[in-house]
């Protein structure tokens, strides 16, 4: 029930910041939290309650009648799939439509092919009946509110802004976990509608649904939440010798959890010797006990001993310990799991550190691709992200690809208000660089704007940038009266201070007729103080001559 609690404490916490936004847009405010609560939170939170709620509403098809659905398990199970994935159900015509566009609908006889004989149902040949997706979403909600006192407001919405915050994939990768069932590879239509095949299949025929087919159903695992034999540890000694005396194993384990916990301590102290010698002491007490290095318990030491060689400096030996760890966490979680995200993190921080960018952007990309297929588009860190790869990309001159990572990141939400000022100013020095000089100036100025609103007049990062924008307003100055003196059309590029970058556009393409009538104009001011000067010159040679008279 706790997870119901936590969802309406998200809604009310999104709610005063959206006042704290909308309150902002008219100017400053005697207080204002620098934090909001991410989005992610209860987007996250609801697809946990649904997931949680599905596996006994599932669970609860399969069993009904006495097991009657165990003959057609892929065809409840698809079912069931499509309806949690979808925002609606298919009409006829949309159905027949569909199926004239798409060539790849599966064979009757594959289908058939799925039920399995003499199974179920207690001797009652009639098969079980598959929900539309109304019952299996009235199913869903009902669960929800007896589990965990809590009515859905992301799934199951008519709202567009509902809608577009429901997580399905993340649903789905959740559903799959927590029940068994395991689907093809592919990409999947999701968020749309579905074709849930309602009523009772009549002969007993698998007949086909979508988004998600009876043939996209691999397999159903069963599940083991926890198997210890004593002290929350799964290792008993054994000998097939009554006289041979082992030492029990179950003082290894306590071993090497003390030693863990040591080298951490170590660490953290900056005795990075004897915090390594632990680590690498701990790691051999795990594979002696398991007789592999397939373990939990040895990823952390993995990450422990290469966070360690990465403060001594040795990144080369700390980036081959964090790549181990990274194949080890695929193996022992899938390439989807948190622990798998946070190697693709830590390799990135070992390359970006040593110089090796390659390697850097590729784990970047990896944890960003992980991060929205774990926690949605609105997770919390996924505009740091985005930010840090544009930094990246800024540093190597490529501004274009700089931007479109900055652009990125600003549509992510972030949980700092300070972030998206400071967003602003990285966008304006690229936009410089670009000789945007028009978008970086309104760019600089939303900025300015946001930290005078949200910090106030007087706070030093306002006052930085105003000073800043006034120093640009100077460098116009000039500009404008360079190009104006000397008649030159283009871009001046920006250096890479910017305050001494130059943000004004003006006219770049001027007239061949008003460039020759300035030329014209230009020498006939010329021609006149030429005049000048010869007259000038005669008025002094007479007067010399009437002196010598």
């Amino acid at each position: 029930r706790y997870l119901g609690r936590l969802a309406c404490l998200a809604i009310a916490e999104e709610q005063r910041d959206q006042n704290d936004y909308d309150a902002l847009k008219h100017g400053p405010i005697p207080s204002v939290p620098r934090k909001v609560i991410p989005l992610c939170w209860l987007e996250l939170l609801e697809c946990e309650m649904v997931a949680r709620s599905a596996k006994h509403v599932l669970d609860s098809y399969l069993t009904e009648n006495g097991g009657a659905a165990a003959a057609q398990p892929a065809q409840t199970v698809a079912s069931f799939l499509s309806a949690l994935v979808s925002i609606s159900e298919e009409t006829a015509g949309e159905t027949e439509t569909r199926v004239r566009k798409d060539p790849s609908i599966p064979d009757e006889d594959d289908l058939n092919a799925l039920t399995v004989f003499d199974v179920g149902g207690d001797g009652d040949a009639l098969p079980g009946q598959i929900r539309s997706r109304k019952e299996v979403w009235d199913d869903i909600e009902l669960d929800v509110a007896r589990r965990f006192r809590y009515t859905l407001s992301l799934y199951n919405q008519s709202g567009a802004a509902a809608r577009d915050r429901a997580l399905y994939t993340p649903l789905l990768r959740r559903i799959c976990q927590r029940t068994g069932v395991r689907l093809i590879v592919k990409t999947y239509a999701v968020g749309g509608k579905c074709l849930c095949s309602t009523g009772i299949t009549s002969g007993g025929r698998v007949v086909p649904s979508y988004p998600i087919s009876p043939l996209d159903i691999v397999e159903i695992v069963p599940l083991v939440k926890h198997a210890a034999a004593h002290g929350g540890e799964g290792f008993v000694p054994c000998s097939t010798s009554p006289n041979v005396m082992l030492p029990s194993l179950h003082i290894l384990l306590p071993d090497a959890k003390v030693a863990i916990e040591k080298a951490h301590a170590l660490c953290r102290a900056r005795a990075l010797p004897r915090a390594l010698d632990l680590a690498q002491q701990a790691a051999q007490l795990y594979q002696r006990v398991t007789d592999s290095p397939m373990h939990t318990s040895m990823l952390r030491c993995l990450d422990l001993t290469s966070a360690v060689l990465y403060e001594g400096g040795e990144h080369q030996a700390a980036a081959g310990n964090a790549a181990r760890a990274l194949a080890l966490s695929v193996q022992l979680g899938g390439f989807d799991s948190a622990e798998t995200l946070a190697c693709h993190t830590t390799l990135s921080h070992i390359f970006l550190s040593s110089g090796n960018i390659f390697g850097a952007v590729k784990h970047l990309r990896a944890s960003i691709y992980l991060m929205e297929l774990l926690g949605g588009p609105h997770y919390a860190e996924l505009s740091g992200f985005y930010s840090k790869l544009g930094t990246i990309y800024h540093q190597l001159q490529q501004h274009e690809t700089a931007l479109e990572f900055f652009e990125a990141a600003s549509r992510r939400p972030s949980p700092d208000r300070i972030s998206e000022g400071m967003l602003a100013n990285r966008k304006a020095v690229v936009l410089a660089s670009l000789g945007q000089f028009k978008d970086a100036v309104k760019t600089e100025k939303l900025a300015y704007q946001f930290y005078a609103k949200l910090l106030g007049e007087e706070h030093e990062m306002t006052k930085r940038s105003g000073s800043t924008l006034q120093v640009s307003r100077k460098i116009v100055c000039r500009f404008v009266y360079m190009e104006t003196c000397t008649n030159q059309c283009g871009t001046i590029y920006a250096t890479q201070n910017l305050t001494k970058l130059a943000v004004v556009q003006g006219s770049k393409q001027v007239s061949e007729a008003k460039a020759r009538e300035e030329e014209a104009a230009a020498i006939a001011i010329a021609n006149q103080i030429e005049a000048e000067e010869e007259l000038a010159e005669k008025k002094k040679k007479s007067k010399k001559n009437k002196k010598k008279k």
